[in-house]
């Protein structure tokens, strides 16, 4: 069935429901755009982390403005995932730059030189990019350049968000860009052979050629229709999460994470407080238990009564776009977050949503939904593919760690192991390359995987069967630049120095 889309009814206003809204507005100039919640209700207080596509979806997708987004929403610049303690290896970074630890492939010493980084420098502290550095530095991405007379910043970063200023915002941007805020509480949904007539509240209904449904767990509208829900091999389902006091020049500009005994603790520094949480798997814990566990964990005194507790499935619904309804945010699906995908994931879906509906004249048909509804697939099962490869590699002597090694991957990593396995790092002809997984089209490539999965202790038999020479050129060569990547990265501004000093925030 065809439908000309003139109007979307968007239910639920946290910051899925309204990323989308813009997005929608944005690429979508003629539309008529509602966001319908009950705005009076507390925002949920978890801290938001991002990873590095969030940059350009906000300030060049959205067009928002970067000096007023970080004079309002007072982010925190993230630059790696810090392994601090995981299953007992040695601390590690995920950076954002991770493509400058890999050398091109079209140079003459290429294999030397992933050789050098296989043998040597992957853990190694003297060689860190210039996220790690900004990491290991306590800095922020935003430096002063001397020749070019200003401040500029380096761009291979996310944000750590506040998520009472960065919904704020968001609301404000709306109505700023025509979406209409509307507040009410949906209490009822129409539906009639698989599609949404109307949703209505105690005083009002709303009729729409598109509903999104955006209210996250709760979904409150794809959960009046058929779908199949595709679950995730992920045992962790449960997480505590509570904030402690910081201040500016104890911010860690990474979010931390660690290995407990039935999951992982996280921390996640935002300009208002430290965000600390623990994600772990129900099955294997009691609450009291995991609960005590947690609050050892938390640095300082933390009463268990302001820990607040969230219960989650990881999977995906098959179907995001039926009929005349999207669903977007976790009322589609979650996967547990070790990477922080969430928030950027769900923008990266609204845009394209809204690129789909502006490309095809705001026409929508079988075509344009089974497009949409495999490119969340593919998504979903990428990001699974890149956590489920932190367990895989993972160790430990309870029997959470010694069942989630076992995870279920998909035939892609199984390709990766082998391929890496095979040819190291060498990502010049990739395996996977197929027709229906276009790897450059995916959220984690080959080098993000390698790098998790050696910094977890994976060989390469092509390395450890050829010995091969690295010339005292290519060691000067590496060392050279990451000291003047050490030297540069000094220079930058602290978190305080910005804010207090060029922002000139009070």
């Amino acid at each position: 069935m065809s439908d000309v889309i003139d109007d979307v009814t968007i239910v639920g206003g946290g910051d899925a429901g309204l990323l989308t809204g813009l997005a929608l507005r944005q690429l979508n100039p003629g539309l008529d755009v509602s966001v319908v919640d009950d705005f009076g209700r507390e925002i949920p207080k978890v801290g938001k982390s991002t990873y590095v596509a969030v940059f350009g979806l906000l300030h060049d997708s959205l067009d928002i403005d970067e000096q007023r987004f970080v004079s309002e929403v007072k982010p925190v610049w993230k630059a790696t995932v810090y392994f601090k303690d995981w299953c007992g290896y040695e601390p590690f970074h995920y950076p954002f730059d991770v493509a400058d630890k890999f050398p091109d492939n079209d140079t003459p010493d290429a294999v030397e030189t992933s050789y050098h980084f296989y043998e040597n420098l992957y853990d190694s502290p003297d060689h860190r990019t210039k996220c790690e550095a900004i990491v290991e530095q306590s800095k922020s991405p935003w430096f002063y350049s001397v020749q070019n007379g200003g401040t500029f910043k380096y761009n291979n970063v996310a944000y750590h968000l506040n998520t009472d200023r960065f919904n704020t915002f968001l609301r404000d941007l709306c109505r700023e860009r025509d979406v209409s805020l509307v507040n009410d509480e949906i209490t009822a949904v129409d539906t009639d052979e698989g599609r949404i007539e109307r949703v209505r509240s105690k005083s009002q209904s709303y009729e729409s050629d598109l509903y999104v449904d955006a209210s996250g767990f709760t979904r409150a509208l794809k959960g009046q229709l058929d779908d199949e829900f595709v679950d995730f091999d992920l045992p962790l389902d449960t997480a505590y999460n509570v904030r402690v006091d910081h201040t500016l020049e104890d911010i860690v500009p990474a979010t931390v994470v660690e290995t407990g005994d039935h999951g992982w603790f996280w921390q996640i520094d935002t300009y208002d407080n430290r965000d600390r949480g623990y994600v772990f798997a129900s099955d294997y814990v009691d609450d009291e238990t995991a609960l005590a566990e947690f609050v050892d964990e938390v640095d300082g005194d933390v009463d268990p009564e302001d820990v607040a507790k969230y219960e989650f499935t990881s999977g995906y619904y098959e179907h995001p776009w039926q009929e005349n309804l999207v669903t977007i945010g976790n009322a589609v699906g979650f996967v547990e977050p070790l990477q922080s995908t969430g928030l950027t994931a769900n923008l990266q879906a609204a845009m394209t949503l809204s690129n789909l509906l502006s490309g095809r004249g705001r026409v929508a048909d079988d075509t344009v939904r089974a497009d949409y509804n495999k490119w969340v697939r593919r998504e979903w099962n990428s990001i699974y593919d890149f956590i489920a490869v932190h367990y895989r590699y993972g160790s430990g002597e309870t029997a959470f760690w010694e069942d989630v090694t076992s995870i279920d991957v998909s035939d892609r990593v199984e390709h990766l192991e082998e391929r890496f396995d095979t040819a190291g790092f060498d990502t010049s002809v990739d395996a996977t390359r197929n027709e229906s997984d276009v790897e450059d089209l995916l959220v984690f490539r080959p080098r993000n995987f390698y790098l998790i999965m050696r910094s977890m202790g994976a060989t390469s038999e092509f390395y450890e069967d050829h010995d091969f020479d690295v010339s005292e050129a290519v060691r000067r060569e590496e060392d050279e630049y990451y000291q003047s990547v050490s030297e540069d990265v000094a220079d930058y501004y602290t978190i305080r120095e910005l804010y207090k000093a060029v922002l000139e925030t009070p």
